[in-house]
C-alpha cells in the first residue's frame, strides 16, 4: 500500500444515519450494531465523498502509512 493513501476514518459522533452508504461506489462503509458507520480500509479509495455528504460533519481523510 503506497505511503501517500488516503482512507476515510469516522469518528465517534457518528449518528448512523446512512448517507455516506449511498454515496460510497467501493461499498467500503457499513453501520456497526446501527450505531455507528465504519470503513473498511482495504476497499476505501479515499475519494471523499462520504465526508462531502456526512451531514454530521464526522468522517474526515486520513493517510495511511
Amino acid at each position: 500500500m503506497p505511503a501517500n493513501k488516503k482512507t476515510a476514518s469516522v469518528l465517534k459522533e457518528c449518528v448512523a444515519c446512512g448517507t455516506c452508504l449511498e454515496d460510497c461506489h467501493v461499498s467500503a462503509i457499513s453501520i456497526y450494531k446501527g450505531v455507528r458507520a465504519v470503513v473498511d480500509s482495504s476497499k476505501c479509495v479515499g475519494c471523499g465523498k462520504c465526508a462531502e455528504v456526512c451531514p454530521a460533519g464526522v468522517i474526515t481523510l486520513e493517510g495511511v502509512t
